[in-house]
């Protein structure tokens, strides 16, 4: 097709500004790290929000549009929380260790199945979280004889810390302690603030309450200081371990504006005993201080792949850590966190140092969408491509798709044709028209990006 798509100009049946500025939507880079306290205000509010515009009909033409790719350049965790709100959404960290007279647990997830959940019979010296609670964080311990003694020696006012997968570390202060019914659901209430410690086994449940500590600052963040530098070793518990490299990688596939960053390290058991390599924690801090979580699929990208399975006593292994980040990563030093479990207090860091390569960097490639409406039967979505490359980049048929639970809706018409050329640094506005999907909605993919195109019924 040579000339503009007929009925590109046409103007869609008027709506208000305010329902043309829910069709808009951007997409928001970078990692996005969240309190605890502030995630309980966005909540709130959100909630509230939605409430208050629950009574206004919607236009017949008006389709809504929601951004699901790329999100963060964190990994997507085994349970992830969300809190969102139209155009807005946002990743809350999962715990990852709590505090508790002295006493540290590493904390994993577990989601239960409805009306049924206890302590997991295939898990043993971890507390684990029960997914989901960001207000009132539900905390199950092990059923045993110390963790029945250790909540029943806890006074009122004692400080209950509970650490965060990105580095922050909420304070909360004992209440008291009661016993409960085997699965009573207000043990997972979001009605507050606060932590809920469990014991959950047999028919009564032993449950210890904790208030979330609001004067005391829940920004506290694990030290990011090095303690050593690129190949000097360090002992962290029973692993000696030394670093060898950091380097960034780029690999097909990837969400556009991300990259893998990966450590190659090699540890040592100085201890007696095997170390459990599935517990270590091992986190990447930017410049920036954005905190990233180990990728299996960025560590398979390195010179010696990811950990498994155990080191015996006096034995050595190489492996490495992979992280994917934004591309370009912020010049400045990084700091590799490493501890035999996560929450340890024996806990080291590296140093590592960092250039950014934007010059030579294959940069990011961003897509926008402006508009989505409907012209009887036929979607039309505008947008844009910027080219943020050194090179020019060529965009073909087989890079945008429309997809719903009916299948791939099939391509009527693109302006400019396709495929279409764009020039470093150039931005180029485009349209789609595609056949109305038969469902409600349909997923717009372009470049690694992803739009969800609601309200199509």
């Amino acid at each position: 097709m040579d000339g503009p798509i007929p009925g590109a100009q046409r103007t869609p049946e008027p709506r208000s500004p305010k329902s043309r500025e829910e069709l808009i939507l951007s997409i928001a880079g970078g990692a996005i790290l969240l309190f605890a306290a502030v995630a309980i205000i966005v909540f709130l509010g959100l909630r509230g929000s939605e409430e208050g515009n629950a009574d206004e009909p919607p236009s017949t033409d008006e389709v809504e549009m929601t951004s699901t790719s790329p999100s963060s350049p964190l990994p997507t965790p085994s349970c992830e929380t969300l809190i969102s709100s139209g155009n807005v959404e946002v990743s809350v960290a999962h715990p990852v260790s709590a505090t508790i007279k002295g006493a540290q647990f590493a904390v994993e997830t577990i989601v239960p199945e409805q009306d049924a959940w206890n302590y997991p019979a295939d898990r043993s010296d971890v507390a684990v979280w029960v997914c989901g609670t960001v207000v009132n964080y539900a905390i199950a311990l092990e059923p045993t004889p110390e963790n029945e003694g250790l909540m029943t020696s806890l006074t009122p006012g004692e400080r209950i810390r509970l650490q965060l997968a990105n580095g922050t570390v909420l304070p909360f202060r004992f209440v008291g302690r009661q016993e409960v019914p085997a699965g009573d659901e207000g043990v997972l209430a979001q009605r507050q603030p606060g932590l809920t410690l469990i014991l959950a086994e047999g028919d009564v449940w032993q449950v210890a309450t904790a208030d979330y500590v609001a004067e005391e600052d829940p920004a506290q963040a694990v030290s990011s200081e090095p303690s050593a530098q690129l190949g000097q070793p360090v002992r962290a518990g029973d692993a000696r371990v030394t670093v060898r490299e950091g380097h960034a990688e780029r690999a097909d596939g990837l969400p556009a504006g991300t990259m893998y960053y990966l450590v190659e390290f090699s540890v040592q058991n100085v201890g007696d005993v095997p170390l459990p390599t599935g517990l270590f924690s091992m986190r990447l801090r930017d410049a920036l201080g954005n905190t990233y979580l180990v990728s299996p699929s960025a560590s398979e990208a390195g010179d010696h792949g990811p950990l498994s399975g155990e080191i015996d006593p006096g034995a050595s292994a190489d492996a490495t850590a992979g992280y994917l980040v934004p591309d370009p990563l912020s010049a400045g030093p990084i700091t590799w966190s490493f501890s035999p479990r996560p929450g340890s207090a024996e806990e080291m860091t590296i140093g590592i140092p960092y250039e950014s390569v934007i010059g030579t960097a294959v940069a990011q490639v961003e897509v926008t969408v402006d508009d989505a409406f409907l012209d009887d039967e036929v979607l039309i979505v505008v947008g844009k491509v910027r080219n943020g490359r050194g090179e020019p980049l060529t965009v073909e048929t087989a890079d945008v798709t429309l997809s719903s639970t009916g299948g791939t809706s099939e391509l009527m018409a693109a302006a400019p044709p396709l495929p279409w050329s764009i020039e470093p640094g150039e931005e180029q506005v485009i349209e789609l028209q595609y056949q109305r999907p038969g469902t409600d909605s349909a997923l717009l993919e372009l470049l690694g990006y992803s739009f969800e195109i609601a309200g199509l019924e």
